[in-house]
């Protein structure tokens, strides 16, 4: 009798945990799956030969990479031709102060030279 009134809960509780268990089960397969997979140290894991390798399908990224790379290029070269011309200018300055001296020097030495056709 009274197990009769406790056998409903007892099978409701039999079937929580039954289901529980099957639960559990199959969480934990699926756990250790995937963790087959991924317990690979990052070191082992293969990576890309280049920044570009993943977009090399996709041809907007084929054209953004080349826009990017002719920009890189671009500033490059600007500043290749900006420190060409500070160099150039300095040497102009260079020379201009040279031929002011030469021309010191020249009027220097033919002042010497009147001087000393004169004596």
């Amino acid at each position: 009798m009274l197990l009769a009134q406790f056998a409903p809960i007892l099978m409701f509780v039999a079937g929580i945990a039954l289901m529980t268990m099957i639960l559990l089960r199959r969480t934990y397969r699926t756990i250790g799956r995937r963790r087959k997979f991924d317990s690979r140290p990052i070191d082992a894991q293969p990576r890309p030969k280049s920044e570009w390798d993943g977009a090399k399908a996709d041809s907007t990224a084929v054209i953004e990479r080349q826009r990017v790379e002719l920009a890189e290029m671009s500033r490059d070269v600007n500043g290749q031709l900006d420190t060409k011309i500070m160099i150039l200018r300095e040497l102009m300055t260079q020379s201009q102060q040279q031929i002011t001296r030469l021309e010191q020097l020249l009027q220097e030495s033919e002042v010497a030279s009147g001087d000393a056709r004169l004596r």
